[in-house]
């Protein structure tokens, strides 16, 4: 379970010290491209004319994984960046659901509002997150393996586990990378594009501009 793409991904959101995971709405489109990723690299799905289709009826027997396969189903055909934007913060809540039922997420408090949080009940899962990560932005290119590689340039399209500063610092690196990543990364780049799009006019509508 811990050692699942979406699961991988979600670590690498929390916050470094250890503390539950920032930036939620990335968050969850991260995850949510990770899960549709890991589909990708299993051969459960695959790219149909720009389209996420089925590519195998078998469960996986991850329930995460086939819980976003019967979505799909459902919803067939669907682009890839409608896969990520439907049901994102579900299939978050989801991921949230079973790794506190395997011990791996406890409850706490936040230190402002002290609203009820998710943190991870061992800190050394978030170092090991991104211990993963920076092996994949240095290590020789021929020992970083496909879902490190689609792991690393999905952080760096959501922004949720790698800072700005640090994707333009391996941005070479990352175009390496991007070739392993799969029709998933495009779709990820165009849902967060679109929600900055949406932010900035509702900020414009709002101030009357």
């Amino acid at each position: 379970m811990s050692d699942s793409l979406p699961a991988r991904a979600y670590f690498l959101a929390c916050d470094p010290d250890g503390g539950p995971a920032s930036r939620r709405p990335r968050a969850a489109l991260l995850v949510r491209a990770a899960a549709a990723t890991d589909l990708v690299l299993r051969g459960n799905l695959r790219d149909q004319r720009g389209h996420a289709e089925p590519a195998d009826a078998a469960p996986t027997g991850d329930l995460l994984l086939d819980d976003l396969l019967a979505d799909l189903r459902a919803h067939s055909p669907a682009s890839w960046r409608a896969l990520l934007r439907r049901g994102k913060n579900d299939t978050l809540q989801s991921l949230e659901t079973q790794l506190s039922a395997a011990g791996l997420l406890e409850e706490g408090r936040s230190s402002v509002l002290r609203r009820k949080v998710l943190a991870p009940s061992d800190p050394a899962r978030v170092r090991d997150a991104h211990a993963r990560l920076d092996h994949a932005l240095t290590a020789p290119l021929s020992e970083v393996d496909a879902s490190a590689a689609a792991l690393a340039a999905l952080a760096a399209a959501s922004g949720a586990g790698m800072s700005r500063s640090d994707a333009r610092h391996h941005a070479d690196r990352l175009k390496d990378l991007e070739k392993l990543a799969g029709p998933v990364l495009p779709a990820l780049r165009k849902a967060v594009a679109g929600r900055r799009a949406a932010r900035i006019a509702a900020f414009s509508g709002g101030s009357g501009g």
